[in-house]
């Protein structure tokens, strides 16, 4: 349901990819969506030419669409941009840009308390806290945009269907290479439609996930 955000996303994701010698293409995931979000993708395909569309029947979740992308993806390197147009094309095309640099590349919101609002701030601060004391590291962030090598990421086994799976894929990737980088980005908060982060199921999953995060450092999973 991001019809409002869906086709300046991809105008931002479309301007910062041109003017770099990456070969690239753009899945867009729609997550059983009620509103007009296909439909727009669809009427737009002729001006997003690397543009494929990928529905779900039903809404399977944040995690499960990834993956989704993930198993269709053909390309050496694999990233998640979210559908909120949350980062511009200048932001994008500076982290893009560092693709190859390392096994993977980990993306962080540079100056949070100027961009958030102070409870959302907390909280992602928090739970990036809990993740490092699991983890034993020292990561600025665990839920925003990596780029990770597509036979890496291919091989994993996510179990969170909700929104602590990225967090899940970076420990189980990092677990599996040996580079990473973290790169700076500037958020732009979501001006229209609603943010979906703060629902119930999405709290219950996160916590979901650090337990599993704790299981794999255990040695329990992988």
């Amino acid at each position: 349901n991001e019809s409002e955000n869906i086709i300046d996303t991809l105008e931002n994701v479309t301007k910062a990819l041109v003017p770099l010698p990456v070969r690239h293409e753009i899945l867009v995931i729609d997550d059983g969506s009620t509103d007009t979000t296909a439909a727009l993708v669809t009427s737009n395909l002729n001006r997003f030419p690397a543009v494929r569309l990928l529905g779900n029947e039903r809404n399977m979740g944040f995690g499960w669409s990834y993956r989704r992308g993930v198993d269709a993806a053909s390309l050496d390197h694999i990233v998640m941009v979210h559908g909120d147009n949350a980062w511009g094309h200048e932001t994008l095309r500076n982290f893009f840009s560092r693709v190859g640099e390392a096994d993977v590349i980990v993306g962080y919101t540079r100056n949070m308390w100027g961009t958030r609002t102070k409870t959302r701030t907390l909280i992602s601060k928090a739970y990036t806290l809990a993740v490092n004391l699991i983890t034993r590291r020292r990561l600025k962030y665990y839920n925003g945009l990596q780029i990770h090598t597509a036979p890496v990421l291919k091989s994993l086994r996510i179990q969170s269907s909700g929104y602590g799976f990225q967090s899940e894929v970076l420990v189980k990737s990092l677990r599996r290479t040996k580079t990473v980088i973290e790169v700076p980005m500037d958020l732009i908060e979501r001006e229209k439609g609603e943010s979906k982060a703060f629902r119930l199921k999405n709290i219950v999953d996160v916590c979901r996930t650090l337990k599993v995060l704790c299981a794999v450092e255990l040695g329990r999973d992988a």
